[in-house]
């Protein structure tokens, strides 16, 4: 926020242009996405459907991480702190982010057992898809990266850190905290799993409400999807 004035220098509009700008990084990454895995496989990467969904991460990540940096700090001249990303309080890590992440993951677990009750055919996600799909050590390392590291850093950037004190402007801590929540389990394109994402991503504003840290959700949600990855990867082996 801009210490001045108290108010944000980035609004709605900065936010559906970062959505815009991902979306259409994705689309274009479909298009010449064989293309694309000729000219690495020619450096030696196998072409498969692994390598592929590693490449579409990696363009969805600095693509991410540099749409939100260009509409707020470089063209509306916030600051990182703006954004959350400031040191956080050591106890704010023990108490939201190891603990918070772990009674996370276990809520959700929770709503996703309920969910399979009432709806047993539900598909698992891409990500989960690719990490029972690898082979050796050396694949589920890359995976539990992307989960537990790259892809909390890049969703707590935008939604918590750029997404949520906006709404929380408009709406409130609560209201901001459950719209910003919708919106991110609507984000992961699947039905099913909008509620209990939706909830865990309230809760990870809830968390960066209390903390004022960016870095404390994005340890809870990199606990949360890491011990769910061991889970799912163990479970297999």
């Amino acid at each position: 926020m801009n210490k001045e004035t108290g108010q944000l220098r980035w609004g709605l509009l900065e936010i559906f242009m970062v959505f815009a700008g991902i979306m259409g990084v994705g689309m274009l990454f479909s298009l010449y996405a064989d293309r694309m895995m000729i000219k690495f496989t020619r450096l030696g990467i196998a072409d498969s459907e692994f390598s592929l969904f590693i490449l579409s991460f990696l363009l969805q990540f600095f693509s991410t991480v540099i749409l939100v940096l260009l509409f707020t700090v470089w063209i509306n001249r916030a600051s990182l702190k703006d954004l959350g990303l400031q040191k956080a309080d050591r106890q704010d890590l023990l108490r939201y982010g190891l603990l918070g992440g772990i009674m996370l993951m276990m809520l959700v677990t929770v709503m996703g057992i309920l969910i399979n009750y009432w709806q047993p055919q539900i598909s698992p996600q891409v990500f989960e898809e690719m990490l029972r799909s690898v082979n050796g050590d050396t694949g589920f390392i890359i995976m539990f990266i992307i989960g537990a590291v790259m892809a909390p850093f890049t969703e707590e950037l935008y939604y918590r850190g750029m997404i949520y004190p906006v709404l929380r402007n408009y709406l409130g801590p609560l209201g901001g905290a459950l719209v910003a929540g919708l919106l991110f389990g609507i984000a992961h394109w699947d039905f099913w799993r909008t509620l209990p994402l939706a909830v865990g991503g309230a809760v990870l504003c809830y968390i960066y409400e209390k903390s004022g840290s960016i870095w404390v959700p994005m340890l809870a949600h990199g606990m949360w999807n890491g011990i769910m990855s061991v889970i799912v990867y163990f479970s297999i082996i």
